[in-house]
This record gives C-alpha cells, structure tokens and sequence, in this order.
C-alpha cells in the first residue's frame, strides 16, 4: 500500500513516520489487544469498541468487538476529532455535536450515538490511534470508566512499545538488552499495576465470580449476589451447577473440562436465581494460566440482560403475530375473490352472449352498460387482488416475447370508447428507432399503460390523451437488452403540487373529492409504480393546476425474435377448423354451467355435466370424452381429488384443465403433479377458453404454444428459467429449491457410484431416472443419464458403463458448482448468465 505525505504538513509527515516504525499497518491484532477491547466493552458497557489506528487516509481495527468491518475511510470516523484532543474526548449524543451530527454513521437508523475515545500517544508524543467505546443510546461513562478507558490506551501503546523494544533487542549488545529487560520488568510491573485497577473498575460495574479448574465457587463480588438473589455464604464452596436447570447440568462436565483446557468462552447464558426463576447474563468465562501454562483458576465477568432477552422475545412475537395476521389477509382476498369472480364470470359471459344477439338498439345499450359496470368491477377486484399479491412478494413477472406495437394497438381498442365518447384526441407516437420485438412482461405493460391512460382519460373533460414512447441509451454496451421512455400526457384536472409526492400511495387521491366525483379505489397508480420497481424500472410525474399531468416511466426489456409461424398458428382463424368434440364440464355453479355450455354449444361442442368430482367419475365409467373441464372448488369431490381418481383408479388419459378463480403458484404446481394438462383463470374471455379447448384437443398446450420461440446467443449448461417460472419471484422459495436439487443430485449420484461398484445395472439404471426428474428442472443435458437408464434394456452381462459414470461425475461436478454458487447468489445476478 502506497501512503502519500503533504510536504506541507511537516507535524502530520512525523506521525505517520511514527505510525509506520511501530510495523503494524495492516497487521491484525493479536490476544492482548483483543482481550483489551472485550475488556473495556464489558467495563464501559458498550455494544462496541475499538483499538484503532490512522493514517492520513483510513481508520484500520487492530482489535474490535461489535462490528464487522476492518476498516473506514478516515473522513467518515469520529475518532479524528480524538486525534485533535490531549485528553479524552466524549460525545453524550452525536446528533446535538456539531462535528459528527452529519456523519453517516450517525445520521443512519440506530446509528451512533454516544462516543468516548483517548489517543493512543507514542513516546515523542504523536497519536498513532485511539480507544474508543461506542453505544447507539446517549448516555456518559462513569470516572471508573473514563479512567479505564485511559488505562487501556496507555495498555495498548505499552504493547505496541513492547513488541517495538523486542525486536530491536535482537539487534543489540547484551549490555543494552539487560537494559532493555530492566525496563521491561518495570513496565511488567506497571502493567500489573494497570491490570488490578482494571479488575477493579470490572467489579464496580459488574458481576464477578472466581472459580477454581472444577467449577467450584471461590469469590464472589456484590453484583453478581445482587443478580442471582443468593447471599455470599450460601454459594462460596458450592458448584457452579447451582445456577443451572437440569438440561443444562447434562453438559456442564463438558464445558468445565473445556475451560480447564484453557478455552475461553462467551455469551448470552440462562442461569436460575436462588428461587428458580430465570435470568439471563453476557459472560465471559476466563481461564487463568500460571507459567507452566497450567489452568489455575476461572474469573467469570457478566452482566444481568434479561430485559434485553424478554424485549428480543416480544419483538418476534409481534413479527409471529403480523405474519400470521398477514397469511390471514392473503387467503382472506383470495377467498373473497374467488366467491365474487364466479358469479361476475358468469355475468360477464351471459352479457357478452346476450350482446352477440340483440338487435333492439335499446336494449343493447342497457347490456352495454350491464358489461361496463360488471368489467369495471373486475378492474377493482383485480386491484385488490394484484396489491395483496405484490405486498406478499409473490406477484409473478413473465420473461416473453411480445410485440410492442400490438400491445399498444390492444391498449388503445380497449380505451378509445371512452376517450370518443368525451370528444378527446386519442393517440400515441412511436419513434423511428424504437425496437418492437421485445422480451417481458406484456400483461404487466398493458396492466400499467391501461391504469395510466384510463386514469388520464377520466380526469381530461377537454383536449387530449397521447402517450409518448422512445427508446432511451441507458442500458449501455448491452446488445440484448433495450431501455423504453414511455410518457403519458393529457390537458386534464392536473394534480395539486403538494400532492406530487404521495400520488402513487395508496388509495391516495389529488382532491379529497376524486372518489366521488369520479369514481375509483386509489389503487392503481400504486400498483402501477410498484409494478414498474419490480422490474427494474423508474417513474415520475409533472403536473399543473388546471393544464394537465405527465406520467413519465422507463422500463427494461429484452430483445427476441418472434417465429411468425407461430404467431400465426396461436391465432384464432388458424385453429377453428376442427373436428367436434365431446366436453365433460365439471362445475358446481349453475351460472357457469350455463354461460360455458352456452359458448361451446353455440361452437358445436357437445358437452355433458357434473355438479361435482363424484358425478363426472361416475360418467367417466360409462362414457368416453375428448376433453374434461375441471373446476377445482367442488363440495363431495373437488377437482384434485376428481382428478387423482381419474388418473390413478379408471386410468384414464383424457386432457383435463382446471378452471379456478384463485391460480396461485402452489395450485398450479398441484394440478401439474396430480395429472392436469392446462389451467384457465376465471374470468376468463369467450376468445381464451375457446382457444384453450381447440389447442388442447389438437395436442397443443395453451400456456406454451403461446409463447413464440426465441433466438438467444447461447444454450448455457444449464438453464432457470423453469425453475424461476415456478418460484415466480420468490428469492427464497428459490434458494430452497437450489439446495434442495443440490442435495438430491448428490445423494443420487453417490447411490449411482454404488451401483456401479457392485456391478448393479437395474438400480444404476433405477437412479439415473430418477436424476434425470431433477436435472430436467434445470434443463441440463440428460443424454448420460438417458444412456444409463438405457441398460436396463440390454444385456445384464454388459458391464460398458463405468465410463460413462465417470463422464457423468464430470458433469455434475460442473453443474453443482454453478448451483451451489446461485445459492447465496440472487436471482437479478445469475451466474449461469456468465458461462
């Protein structure tokens, strides 16, 4: 490390001079120094403290206790206004000292607030550190232990002078070393001096006990008395197993013999009082050692933290109890959901086929109004349902290809009725070098555009509606990736200055009369922004009183290339031209049944009912169907369990997809293991369950033919992007999976190792299938495992597999070493994305 010295500070040159010819830059600290600072953190009952050193640019720990860092830039430090001190410098609360109220460490929640800190001061007389203690409450040191405080300084530099001393000794006659050793019994002499203040100023402020090897009790002082209830006569002779329950005396054979070894040990202990109630005490136990190294007694420093206890223990109550209020909020809307999204299903669909064949212009225009209240009912619900899945993090973004300009024309067919309806100019504008084929999430993007440009067109009696979109150079030297400005701007109501900064909460409104005058929750600007943050995104608004608002945001997307075949097969002209077909519809609503039935037998579809689970098995024995839809929410049998008996008992391999009004990810998994080929969310469009139905007789899945195909550089080794469509965003339910897989493909491939040790090609073959289920999450290359599992077919007398053992070893050995790397890394820094 290079150290640059002003010429024009000749006082600041020789102290570093000094600092550099004590040889302890970068070096840690060795036992003495950090006996030291657990010593005056005990003395000073302080959470933190330090013995440090400076130089002209940092502050490095020679010993610490209560952070993790090394060290800080000497800017950013208290302890250069120590070095400004001759004597101790204390700072009762940080926030009122004009010198440090504007430090990070001090302005950051449950930051510093008290300091206390003396200079460690070399023999010439220039300050190379300091001592400090530190606590996040104000407060003042006692002179006990402002005086200890000084005594562990003068310690520190003695050590450092001592350590200096010694290695010159080497290089000196043997008149100069008896000299030095003169002086260094003295200093000894001095030291032991210090130490018996310092072992007096611990007992002042805390509780010490004096053990011999065995855990027999020799001395005790007031404090400790005090705290554990006993008068001194009842415990001088007696065991430490006195203070102990019952499980604990099991291990304190152990934990003496571990202390008579010389171990030191520390930290949060439960102990009984003389009645039998608890309390909880930060000790330390500390072996003393004679010359022979021999532990000849214990000395026990501790402190009463059982209010500390019983507050950590409250607190987590309370965080028990709020995620359980919480669990308790989430599956009470998504109840609630469900019971309101069924019969609103069924209203949706009866108006939309009503509407297909009305003529009178009257009562079309009452249908009409019937499918705009009913949809603007679903938008609330909706809302509701998008802010309880964002607040419990499981709200799920798609990573797919899509066409910009399709989801703005969409955008723009679902909103120009009403902007027409006010007379307003309704546009957009895409300029020149803005990218179409992009990769994320579209439904959000329409979600966004449509809460945006909806609430734009409400709040404009007058003028226009244009959204402005862009393509902005902030994702530099990125070939995949492209950044999109999208501005939404209208001559509207405009929004009042003071109410800039909290538009995008929730349920907040411009005017305490919005909701009134023109309806709405308050929910969409905030589903809007977090919707945005979650994919990495930014947004802002500009408004003026009475000319109007601009919503401005920027959002990341990927770059693809869509297969044109394919977006032509997903379309509804190219797949209706099929062969009728026979539906077994499962579902207990009466208005369901109706409005799907109604739709598929307008489509020529002939379609049989069951009110629940039980009734379609029993058509199922007598009857054979092209298709089955399986409500999930059943009385007598549900949907899972219909669907197990299917599979398992009759046998039967009809596609069968579930219609539920609650697709979370947990229920999607269910149905994927229990047999299910596809899900429809209801409500869902006429448009969506026709397309669903035709794709999946053909053999299709809607949920992946759906999905155009995509060019990208590179097939990594391994792939996620299964495994993140099924933790949808979830970090931790991630992570699990990660070490999950990790474990099982070890354990697996040891199993396989085995087998191929005793010559055992069933099981070897056995294994490898089931290895392949969890590779095949991860999309790894499985033509070892599928020649493996291979064997079973040949001859038992062919034993040419160890070599094909040994190339697996290899690849896994590759693939645990990119797993067990994303472990502990999150899902935005993948590193499969760097092989």
């Amino acid at each position: 490390m290079t150290y640059i010295l002003k010429k024009d500070n000749n006082e600041e040159i020789r102290r570093l001079q000094t600092l550099l010819s004590y040889n302890i830059l970068d070096t840690p600290g060795e036992e003495e120094f950090d006996g030291l600072v657990k010593l005056i953190s005990i003395i000073c009952n302080s959470p933190i403290a330090l013995i440090s050193m400076l130089d002209d640019k940092r502050q490095w720990y020679k010993a610490k206790v209560g952070v993790v860092q090394d060290e800080v830039p000497k800017e950013d430090t208290i302890c250069q206004f120590t070095l400004e001190q001759d004597d101790l410098l204390e700072i009762p609360d940080a926030r009122e000292d004009d010198r440090v109220r504007g430090n990070d460490h001090v302005t950051a929640e449950g930051g510093i607030r008290f300091y206390a800190g003396v200079n460690i001061k070399a023999s010439n007389g220039h300050k190379i550190g300091t001592v400090c203690v530190v606590d996040t409450v104000p407060r003042e040191l006692n002179e006990d232990q402002r005086l200890a405080l000084k005594l562990v300084a003068d310690q520190t530099m003695a050590l450092l002078e001592t350590r200096k001393k010694n290695k010159e000794l080497g290089n000196e006659l043997e008149l100069v070393i008896n000299e030095k050793i003169k002086k260094t019994q003295l200093q000894l002499l001095q030291k032991e001096t210090e130490y018996n203040l310092l072992l007096k100023a611990i007992r002042k402020s805390n509780g010490v006990v004096e053990f011999s090897p065995d855990g027999v009790i020799r001395s005790v002082n007031k404090n400790f008395l005090k705290v554990l209830g006993y008068p001194r006569e009842e415990v001088i002779g007696k065991h430490h197993e006195i203070f102990l329950d019952e499980d604990q005396k099991l291990a304190s054979e152990e934990f003496w013999s571990s202390l008579r070894n010389g171990e030191f040990h520390t930290g949060r202990f439960k102990r009984l009082q003389k009645d039998g109630s608890p309390v909880w005490i930060q000790a330390t136990y500390n072996p003393i050692t004679n010359q022979k190294d021999e532990v000849i007694k214990v000395v026990k420093i501790s402190r009463d933290i059982t209010k500390e206890i019983e507050a950590e223990r409250a607190l987590q109550q309370s965080r028990d109890l709020a995620e359980e209020l919480n669990n308790q909020k989430d599956n009470f809307i998504a109840n609630m959901s469900h019971e309101i999204r069924t019969p609103i299903h069924a209203i949706l669909g009866f108006t939309e086929l009503l509407l297909e064949k009305e003529q009178d212009p009257s009562k079309e225009s009452y249908l009409k109004s019937v499918k705009t209240a009913g949809d603007n009912l679903l938008y609330i619900i909706n809302d509701i349902l998008d802010l309880s899945k964002l607040e419990a993090g499981v709200i799920h973004l798609e990573k797919e290809p899509f066409d910009l300009s399709l989801v703005i024309q969409n955008v723009f067919s679902i909103l120009h009725l009403k902007a027409h309806q006010k007379k307003l100019l309704f546009q957009y504008h895409i300029e020149p070098d803005v990218e179409f084929q992009l990769i994320g999430d579209r439904n959000r993007l329409t979600q966004i555009l449509i809460n945006l440009l909806g609430n734009a067109i409400k709040f404009t009696a007058a003028g226009r509606v244009e959204v402005f979109i862009k393509s902005v150079k902030s994702v530099p030297e990125n070939n995949e990736s492209t950044r999109l400005q999208f501005k939404v701007v209208d001559t509207g109501i405009g929004i009042p200055a003071k109410k800039l900064d909290a538009i995008f909460d929730r349920f907040s409104q411009g005017e305490e009369d919005t909701s009134r005058k023109y309806g709405g929750t308050g929910l969409g600007l905030n589903i809007s922004r977090q919707l945005i943050e979650k994919q990495g995104g930014t947004v802002g608004v500009e408004s003026t009183i009475g000319k109007g608002s601009v919503f401005t945001f920027e959002l990341t997307f990927g770059r693809g290339i869509i297969n044109a075949q394919l977006e032509k097969e997903k379309s509804p002209a190219a797949t209706r031209d099929i062969n009728k077909a026979s539906i077994l519809l499962c579902e207990d609503n009466e208005l369901n049944q109706r409005l799907i039935k109604a739709i598929l037998n307008e489509k020529g579809y002939e379609v049989d009912l069951a009110e629940n689970g039980e009734k379609g098995i029993e058509l199922l024995r007598i009857k054979k169907y092209d298709l089955i839809l399986m409500d999930i929410q059943m009385p007598v049998k549900d949907g899972y369990d219909a669907t197990k008996a299917i599979r398992q008992e009759l046998e039967i391999s009809t596609p069968i997809i579930a219609l539920t009004a609650n697709f979370m990810l947990s229920e999607r998994i269910k149905c994927h293991e229990l047999g299910m080929n596809d899900y429809l969310s209801k409500p869902f469009p006429k448009e969506d369950l026709l397309n669903i139905i035709e794709l999946t007789i053909q053999g299709n899945s809607y949920h992946k033919i759906l999905k155009p195909n995509v060019t990208f550089k590179d097939k990594p080794i391994i792939s996620l992007e299964n495994l993140n469509d099924l933790t949808e965003g979830d970090e931790n339910f991630r992570q699990e999976m990660i070490l999950l897989l990790v474990n099982q493909a070890e354990k697996m491939f040891e199993e396989i190792q085995g087998h191929s040790e005793n010559k055992n090609v069933v099981e070897i073959a056995a294994t490898a299938h089931k290895l392949k289920t969890s590779l095949g999450v991860i999309d790894a290359d499985l033509t070892l495992l599928n020649k493996l599992e291979d064997l079973k077919n040949h001859d038992p007398g062919n034993r040419d597999y160890t070599g094909l053992v040994v190339s697996l070893g290899l690849q896994l050995k590759e693939i645990f070493s990119i797993l067990k790397e994303l472990i502990n890394t999150p899902q935005n820094e993948d590193p499969t994305s760097r092989r």
